[in-house]
């Protein structure tokens, strides 16, 4: 079997580079290369594709088109294929290399996502990462359009296009602090927290989840302060401005204030959040699989539900 290869490696490299850096020279200062070389590369790739996937401004350089941006991500998937097939043809230590791009929704990956990450970054010297922290929506965004290797999200509203795998069950729970009267109920009705002052996560997703919780339950509550900081909210509630209602229990109940904290679970039939990994459909190249291997090893361990409220 033959094959007619029209674009080398350096074409396609140079291509991907143009896409990540968003102009010429900055593909060519990335890659030491003459600005004239990854010119020339440009113009195979949209040659040999018969399309513009490149948008040429003044003001803002070049933008790829979406065709773009997925032609750049499979390029950077097949570059990596094959510098992985030289190393294992070598026989020597497999390591990983590259970044790693993982979006995230916010409030929740920074209670294990570094603690996972460190003995693949231990193993792997070269490897650098690029963690981007996102809302429900914008994380899936990032992932289909080629800008993340893989996301850590809440699984709703969920799009076409992404594989996903079930991760944690984050069951609501009442935040309050060390000697407050809720602190010593095994449960927490949601009714209960009409006597209370409310401070909210103000973020794209958790706000219109509790919101939802009240409303189903006919209860308008007294909120008085809202941040798009978990570690605000934490620390307002450590000093008695008010309570709070999240899905996830960081490792350490102490707020930067030194405060101490309760979790109390939220009683009733209150709708869990699922806590999911996402990854492109298809084959997750090797790095990715790596990473997603580990995640759902752990989500099955006793560390990762203790981290869960029920």
């Amino acid at each position: 079997m033959t094959f007619d290869i029209r674009l080398s490696l350096r074409t396609l490299r140079a291509f991907a580079s143009v896409v990540e850096h968003g102009s010429i020279n900055g593909a060519a200062h990335a890659l030491h290369v003459a600005p004239s070389a990854v010119a020339s590369a440009l113009g195979q790739v949209e040659a040999e594709f018969g399309a513009s996937l490149l948008i040429r401004t003044r003001s803002k350089g070049i933008t790829a088109t979406a065709e773009g941006r997925a032609m750049a991500d499979r390029f950077r998937h097949l570059l990596e294929d094959y510098h992985g097939i030289l190393s294992e043809g070598r026989d020597i230590a497999q390591t990983l290399s590259g970044t790693l791009r993982i979006g995230y929704y916010a409030p929740v990956a920074p209670a294990f996502l570094p603690q996972l990450l460190q003995p693949i970054m231990a193993d792997n010297p070269e490897l650098t990462l690029d963690l981007q922290a996102h809302d429900n929506a914008s994380v899936q965004t990032a992932l289909l359009d080629g800008r993340v290797d893989l996301i850590l999200f809440a699984g709703q509203d969920l799009r076409s296009g992404i594989t996903t795998h079930s991760l944690l069950t984050l069951a609501p729970y009442v935040l309050v602090p060390r000697g407050h009267p809720i602190a010593d109920m095994p449960r927490c009705p949601l009714a209960r927290l009409t006597k209370e002052r409310l401070v909210q996560l103000d973020r794209p997703l958790a706000r219109p989840y509790v919101d939802g919780l009240f409303k189903a339950a006919g209860i308008a509550p007294h909120i008085v302060a809202r941040s798009d900081s978990t570690e605000m909210v934490r620390s307002l509630v450590g000093s008695g401005i008010g309570v709070a209602v999240l899905n996830m229990r960081p490792r350490i109940m102490r707020t930067y204030g030194g405060d101490e904290l309760v979790a109390v679970p939220l009683d009733g039939h209150a709708a869990a959040l699922e806590l999911v990994s996402g990854h492109a459909e298809g084959q997750p190249r090797r790095l990715v699989a790596l990473v997603l291997d580990r995640l759902h090893a752990w989500s099955e361990t006793n560390e990762a539900l203790a981290l869960c409220v029920s």
